[in-house]
């Protein structure tokens, strides 16, 4: 490791960073940024955890397609099969449904 990179650890290890200490991780290439992000998570959250990017009527009832994150996919996963449908997946990042308007109803009570 590079000495910021030990240095980083170290805080880490020892209890982490205070709320608002490190606003934004950024650096060259090759400098250890994947690494710092994969053991400790990005240091940058997503404000929204799901966004409805469209809305269609499908036999008379409401579908919605949703992109959202794993978890919320993983979520999404466990859900009756017939509210659902995995339309796109855009890799690690984000992941796309087209789920039922009550499916739509739940997820949006357990991840708002």
């Amino acid at each position: 490791m590079i000495t910021y990179q030990q240095a980083l650890y170290d805080k880490l290890q020892v209890g982490g960073f205070k709320q608002g200490e490190i606003m934004l991780f950024a650096a060259g290439r090759q400098t250890g940024k994947s690494m710092f992000n994969q053991m400790y998570g990005s240091t940058m959250k997503s404000v929204t955890e799901f966004e409805i990017t469209a809305k269609a009527e499908v036999d008379g009832a409401t579908w919605y397609t949703v992109s959202c994150t794993k978890d919320i996919s993983e979520w999404l996963r466990t859900q009756p099969k017939e509210l659902r449908y995995e339309a796109l997946a855009y890799g690690w990042a984000l992941s796309q449904f087209d789920i039922h308007e009550k499916l739509y109803t739940m997820l949006a009570l357990k991840w708002s």
